[in-house]
């Protein structure tokens, strides 16, 4: 019963570090895929700037279909449309026409500032968590003792008795990632494709 549930939760936290990184990724991918786009998709020589930023974008979205995996036992699945066509202005035409990528587009723009907020969430409850679980080995480095709300513990025995209220808070931060981890990767299917079976 223990071990299946630390395991949900490390695949959880896992996932959860993992987006706090692709979203990074997500964000300059769309934000220079877009700018580079707008400014040379005017021209002609910027027509293979369009299609290296689809490209790209597809990358990426990639990525986290493949990190879906973590929280439902399988990756996503996009459905891309065939992008072949004759001639630059034709593929250009195709590529635009086909919806997986503006839904890939959504999906970075949706997920660079969802799973970076949710990432750092995830960080901070974590690390919150393992700090206060040890913190008889370290509250003696903090000038003046650790303070926690109102209580301030500075000898060894209250920052024992502190270290407790990691119980509580390791069961929070559990519900907590759970639930981050679910409503992300649905996301990320609606956006991204569905589940492959």
């Amino acid at each position: 019963m223990l071990l299946p549930a630390f395991d949900r939760t490390a695949r959880d936290a896992a996932y959860l570090t993992s987006t706090l990184l692709t979203s990074i990724v997500a964000f300059v991918v769309w934000v220079a895929a877009l700018t580079l786009s707008l400014t040379l998709g005017i021209l002609v020589i910027g027509l293979p700037v369009v299609l290296g930023a689809v490209f790209v974008m597809r990358w990426t979205a990639e990525l986290d279909r493949q990190n879906a995996a973590l929280v439902f036992g399988r990756p996503v699945r996009g459905h891309y449309r065939s992008h072949r066509a004759d001639g630059l202005f034709s593929r250009v035409f195709t590529t635009l026409r086909d919806p997986q990528v503006w839904r890939d587009l959504a999906w970075l723009i949706t997920h660079s500032i969802v799973g970076f907020a949710f990432g750092v969430i995830a960080v901070s409850l974590l690390v919150s968590t393992l700090s206060l679980a040890v913190l008889p080995a370290w509250y003696w480095a903090v000038p003046g003792g650790y303070d926690i709300g109102i209580f301030n513990a500075d000898t060894l025995i209250e920052a024992v008795g502190v270290s407790f209220l990691a119980i509580p808070l390791a069961f929070i931060t559990v519900w907590v990632l759970r639930g981050m981890a679910k409503f992300h990767a649905s996301l990320a299917v609606e956006l991204l494709g569905r589940r492959r079976y």
